[in-house]
């Protein structure tokens, strides 16, 4: 089985030169509009139609042999497609590889799936005590309650705000349910500071949540050149570095990478006088070498560092906890929340905020624009987003 991918202006043009080079009987596998490599970070590109194609050039073999010999005694026999398949127009000499490369994936993936530490299972095992503790809303008795369970909010949050509503506004908790919200997320945000001492800033997380993206949209609200410099520490991931590269050589901003700890401090000291955005690895649930060099990093440059832990809007609520419990060695000073533009809920990031031991919020990110997709949260529309139309 052959496979290749093409690129062309429209669809027509991709299926012609699919044609003209697999033959008739090639197999459109999928299309999709992407855009061309260009511009920074590939935004820039101008969008092509992409075609995956593919053709069995064994049975091709096999078939242009008969009909040169007149027979068949020397061929074997061809594996047809099942009945279920032929309106897809896929063969089963297609569908066997790609199966087989599936379990294998499935068993890799088994095999390296990390056990889930001590730690976690404890605070998994108490909050599962605490909600077998609370007693459950009667249905009908508490209306709004019920309307910010529904949202998202978890019970301990519900039945707070609900109290602290009615105390504020006790003929009509409903009405001053935003207030009392909004004062309470206003309290869980860390606003930048110009004038922070502190002039390096660390960005962990887990491997895609956008910390590359982040690190080159804060560097472009930093001012002019001179007054910002990037570090990255993705040397080990093929590319890993390129992206943010050439997005600081296109702005004239000095980059540098640093592959240990030791690297990275000196690095940071002949940068001297400027605003340091450091880019790190993404660290998985797997990855404790890795978890293990951030922390000699935080260690190394002490106050003048700060850690913020990048997450991603779109994970649910139990992913979210896991990653602030295996960051939490680092003592993140903030977080920073992107994606939340690919997400019409916001309540496990609202549920994680209104816990005390959650890092500060410093910034949103809402979009793949660079800079102007980078918001400081505002508590009054992040208040409006958690209630929806439960207020």
């Amino acid at each position: 089985m052959h496979v290749k991918r093409y690129l062309a202006a429209t669809l027509s043009e991709a299926i012609a030169q699919v044609k003209a080079e697999l033959g008739p009987d090639a197999l459109v596998l999928s299309t999709r509009q992407v855009r061309r490599d260009g511009g920074l970070f590939g935004w820039l590109g101008r969008p092509v139609v992409e075609v995956v194609a593919a053709v069995d050039r064994e049975r091709r073999r096999r078939e242009s042999g008969r009909s040169t010999n007149g027979t068949q005694d020397d061929a074997p026999d061809v594996v047809e497609p099942h009945p279920s398949w032929q309106p897809l127009a896929l063969t089963q000499a297609l569908l066997d590889p790609l199966e087989a490369e599936l379990r294998a994936l499935r068993c890799e993936l088994e095999a390296r799936r990390p056990e889930r530490s001590l730690e976690g299972e404890l605070a998994e095992l108490r909050r599962a005590i605490e909600a077998l503790r609370a007693p459950q809303p009667a249905a009908g008795a508490d209306p709004l309650t019920e309307r910010l369970l529904a949202a998202g909010l978890a019970l301990r949050h519900a039945r707070a705000l609900v109290e602290a509503a009615g105390g504020a506004e006790p003929n009509d908790p409903r009405a001053a349910l935003p207030a009392v919200l909004r004062e309470r997320l206003d309290a869980r945000l860390a606003l930048p500071r110009d004038d922070d001492p502190a002039p390096v800033s660390l960005l962990v997380g887990a491997p895609g949540v956008g910390k590359t993206t982040t690190v080159a949209k804060l560097a472009a609200r930093a001012g002019g050149r001179g007054q910002v410099a990037l570090l990255t520490t993705d040397v080990h991931r093929a590319g890993g570095c390129e992206a943010l590269r050439a997005f600081a050589a296109s702005h004239g901003i000095a980059f540098a990478t640093a592959a240990s700890p030791e690297e990275l401090v000196k690095r940071i000291a002949r940068l001297g006088g400027r605003r340091i955005l450091v880019d790190t690895d993404g660290c998985s649930r797997s990855d404790t070498a890795g978890l293990a060099l951030l922390q000699r990093a935080r260690a190394a440059l002490g106050e003048r560092a700060r850690v913020h832990l990048v997450v991603s809007a779109t994970t649910q609520e139990e992913g979210l906890r896991d990653e602030l419990r295996r960051f939490e060695p680092l003592a993140p000073d903030t977080l920073i929340a992107t994606h939340t533009d690919d997400t019409e809920r916001l309540a496990p990031l609202g549920n994680l905020l209104l816990d005390e031991r959650t890092p500060p919020l410093a910034w949103l990110g809402v979009g793949r624009r660079v800079p102007d997709d980078l918001a400081l949260p505002e508590p009054g529309a992040l208040a409006e987003r958690l209630l929806g139309v439960a207020a």
